[in-house]
């Protein structure tokens, strides 16, 4: 009795550590940051969740001021060269009085000695910190070079580096804060600019950055993830035409301003979730905010430990529904969580938590595809052992009790009374035939009336129960709402039946005329099942049967091939063949009295 739900348990438990193990080969490389196949999907659902949870405001302490195509087409540049341009300017920012600045734009070639030391002097005038940027192999891990810049600018400001780690696409998805360079570690421009404003010391642990009592997040290797404010001009942006001409005071006045090219025809763009070309200016500027009081995005090793919790969760939940469910509830109830646990992720995003929204589904879904295939084949061989099941049943029973059964199992199995037609019919001259058919012949002349009267009864939609030999026995009635008419339809029958078996000629004796006998009462009847609990058939019992089962006898007396009691007489709802009956009242074997019947002989059938 235990057999087949241990078996089952097994198959689960199977189904579940498989599901876990490749749970566990999809997340370690999560775990340890190191890239993966699933990057891909992972950057465009989170582009995803930045389109669903909108744009945010960047800190109001950075301005970019920036050097776009109306400032290089102005006439007041026509006489100056880019570094007498970018020493107005800083004097300028300075003067209005910015608290710090970031230039990102790399002054590695020399210049003239004059304009390098007047824009080194500009650059003197108030904290600043300038761009180098590191050069990486192939592998993007190792630094094959720095481009830094003239040593005279050294003097006047501190040296950052601007590299952004970026995903296939070229969207910039973190800002490196230290970086590695021949094994000494660099800070970045967006670091030494964010320290400069605050004054404060930046102090590093295993997962966040402290500068100015904020806790910065940070993800492996000192990276912290870039949150995009929103599309082009998020950060405040001034045109730097406007610092050409005068001093705006009201605009800088003790802000962070980062310092840089926006024009179209520089290459420094990068795509973003909310645009496709973003100056890289505004991308530095949006690290700088997150650093001094912007909003911030939360990757670190405690979050990915999360998602590799997450991933396991749901893994084990969809395959646990698909095993355990019928696939008809647990397909629906996997799509259900997955989607749960993508809005979820996606409500902790716009908190500031960037949870892995590709690790579970690639932890999830191929188990719960493998285990939804292995259920589908399984409950496809189980709908095949039904169907062969149901064939087997219908086979042994009539097809409206093998519907009632199909639809009930447990139709019958407390006995029940109801007005029924009751139709019996057997074989004239049986015991002959089958002595000059001998044994095949018989079971060909039995084979061929049998189909002969349950086509025939089941057309006029009786239900043949039980086959006896030369005879069968049948109902009419056993629908409710057919009872009504189910004397009309039974005589139907008779009638048809009783033509077709004259009609009826034998290969083997094809002068010899068949004959049958019909007898028919109307009256209470017990359907119930016979039998033993593991081999039982459909029946019914009661003195109706046995009444109608004496009528046989009556016809043989009476030379007749349909006999019908008073009973069903008095049920026939249309007087289609009532005139066409003789009338008469008979004793009946082991009953007490006479009763009154219909017979109806072979030449008024015919």
């Amino acid at each position: 009795m235990t057999g087949k739900p241990a078996q089952g348990r097994g198959l689960i438990l199977a189904g579940l550590a498989c599901a876990a193990l490749w749970a566990a080969l999809v997340i370690l490389p999560h775990i340890s940051g190191r890239a993966g196949v699933i990057d891909g999907l992972e950057n465009r659902l989170v582009d995803l969740r930045y389109a669903l949870t909108g744009p945010r405001s960047a800190s109001p302490d950075v301005v970019i001021v920036a050097i776009d195509d109306d400032t290089l087409a102005a006439d007041t540049t026509g006489a100056m060269n880019g570094r007498d341009m970018l020493a107005l300017l800083i004097r300028n920012i300075a003067q209005s009085g910015a608290c710090a600045l970031a230039v990102d734009i790399l002054l590695a070639e020399p210049g003239d000695v004059d304009e390098d030391t007047a824009l080194a002097d500009a650059l003197a005038s108030l904290p600043s910190a300038i761009a180098a940027a590191a050069v990486f192999g192939a592998d993007g891990d190792n630094s094959t070079g720095l481009i830094s810049p003239q040593p005279i600018f050294h003097n006047a400001a501190q040296v950052g580096l601007v590299n952004l780690s970026t995903d296939a696409g070229g969207t910039p998805r973190y800002a490196p804060l230290l970086i590695n360079i021949d094994g000494e570690l660099r800070p970045s421009l967006t670091l030494l600019t964010a320290v400069a404003f605050t004054g404060e010391k930046a102090v590093f642990g295993e997962t966040r950055l402290t500068l100015n009592k904020k806790h910065v997040p940070l993800d492996l290797g000192f990276n912290m993830p870039l949150r995009f404010s929103g599309p082009t001009g998020s950060v405040r942006t001034i045109s730097a035409r406007e610092l050409l001409d005068a001093l705006i005071p009201d605009a800088l006045s003790g802000k962070v301003v980062v310092l840089g090219y926006s024009a179209s025809a520089m290459g420094d763009r990068f795509p973003t979730p909310f645009d496709d070309s973003t100056p890289g200016v505004e991308i530095i500027a949006t690290a700088i905010s997150q650093l001094i009081g912007g909003p911030t995005l939360r990757r670190d090793a405690q979050v990915r430990i999360w998602d590799a919790g997450h991933a396991v969760g749901l893994t084990i939940l969809c395959v646990f529904a698909i095993l355990a469910w019928p696939l008809s509830r647990a397909l629906p109830a996997a799509v259900a969580m997955m989607s749960i646990s993508m809005i979820l992720l996606t409500v902790i995003f716009s908190a500031g938590i960037w949870m892995s929204a590709a690790l579970p589904l690639a932890a999830a879904i191929p188990p719960a595809l493998v285990m939804g295939a292995m259920r589908y084949t399984q409950e496809r061989q189980q709908a095949n052992r039904s169907e062969r099941t149901v064939a087997s049943l219908r086979r042994f029973q009539a097809p409206a009790l093998a519907t009632k059964i199909e639809a009930d199992p447990e139709y019958l199995a407390t006995p029940i009374e109801q007005q029924l037609i009751i139709f019996f019919v057997d074989l004239t001259g049986f015991t002959g035939l089958s002595q000059k058919l001998g044994q095949g012949g018989t079971r060909n002349l039995l084979r061929a009336f049998h189909t002969l009267a349950s086509d025939t009864i089941e057309t006029r939609g009786g239900s043949v129960l039980n086959y006896m030999g030369d005879g069968a026995l049948a109902v009419f009635g056993l629908d409710a709402d057919a009872s009504q008419q189910a004397a009309d339809s039974a005589l139907a029958a008779a009638f048809d039946l009783a033509r077709t078996v004259s009609e009826h000629r034998l290969e083997e004796l094809p002068d010899e005329h068949l004959g049958c006998r019909i007898g028919l009462h109307a009256g209470s009847a017990t359907l119930s099942r016979m039998g033993v609990e593991s081999h039982q058939q459909v029946t019914v019992t009661g003195d109706s049967v046995n009444l109608a089962s004496r009528l046989m006898e009556v016809a043989k007396t009476e030379k007749a091939v349909i006999v019908a009691s008073g009973d069903f007489f008095q049920a026939l709802t249309r007087p289609v063949h009532k005139d066409t009956a003789r009338q008469t009242e008979v004793p009946i074997r082991g009953r007490v009295g006479r009763v009154r019947v219909l017979v109806w002989t072979q030449d008024v059938i015919a």
